[in-house]
């Protein structure tokens, strides 16, 4: 009896010493860094243009505070931290997010403008694809009809002007390369295309407007040639080309015997 007894109080004094010594070892959980603290943290990597820490940062104190003050601003900053590394087309997500969620942001008006910026970054030459050029537009056209009196509308209209030249020039670009290459109707479609959504920018529509009805000769449509040619005279009667407009209307066939006209950009 002694000896079991002896055994239990060897077990149990065994049991207190092992717990004693997971409490001992136990690591207390450090506190979560104030928002303030966090959000300074990643200004000061973002001034220095530390993107990627900033970065970092920012996202800590969005996850930890995400409906403070400091964790929404958090989330604006981390979309400039992308779109600062060039990161445009997640930038451009990480802005529509925020725009949905926080509709009423006191500057919910940069949010816009980012969004147009993250495409008009990535706006090619006139010889490549125009689809950030034309989703550029419709950014910048949203922040204008939202917010009218913006200190960022200047510059948007500004982008939305050279966007929209790009696009003339785009499209006069394919329209003289299928005309080169007797593409006829490929061309015809690029030049109206033009002349009715690119007027603006064009630097004697009239000279577009020839050029679209001689193309309508080659591809065997005088009806429209015609229609076309009745239109400039009627549009631009003091136009240097009213005089062969008239000699076309009179006989098609002397357009071979003049030459193409070079259509220009404002």
């Amino acid at each position: 009896m002694r000896n079991i007894i002896l055994i239990v109080l060897l077990v149990i004094a065994c049991c207190c010493s092992s717990a004693c010594g997971l409490f001992r070892g136990k690591k207390e959980t450090p506190p979560a860094a104030p928002a303030e603290e966090l959000y300074s943290k990643g200004m000061k990597f973002y001034k220095k243009n530390n993107f990627i820490d900033a970065f970092e940062a920012f996202q800590q104190c969005r996850t930890r505070y995400p409906i403070s003050e400091l964790g929404i601003k958090s989330e604006l900053k981390m979309a400039d931290c992308l779109y600062y590394q060039q990161q445009y087309g997640t930038a451009f997500i990480k802005y529509q997010e925020f725009s949905r969620l926080h509709p009423k942001y006191k500057f919910i008006d940069y949010v816009y403008y980012q969004m147009g910026m993250s495409y008009y970054k990535q706006v090619c030459s006139i010889d490549r694809d125009q689809s950030f050029s034309e989703e550029a537009v419709k950014q910048f056209e949203t922040l204008v009809a939202l917010f009218p009196s913006s200190q960022y509308v200047s510059s948007a209209r500004k982008k939305i002007e050279r966007c929209k030249k790009n696009l003339a020039e785009h499209i006069l670009y394919i329209a003289n390369f299928y005309s080169r290459t007797k593409a006829y109707n490929s061309a015809l479609y690029r030049y109206v295309e033009a002349l009715q959504n690119y007027r603006d920018y064009i630097e004697s529509p009239d000279q577009l407007m020839f050029e679209i009805g001689k193309l309508y000769l080659r591809a065997n449509q005088p009806e429209n040639a015609r229609d076309q040619f009745i239109a400039l005279l009627k549009e631009y009667p003091k136009s240097p080309l009213a005089p062969q407009a008239e000699t076309l209307l009179e006989d098609p066939s002397q357009a071979e015997k003049i030459g193409d006209v070079k259509i220009s950009i404002k």
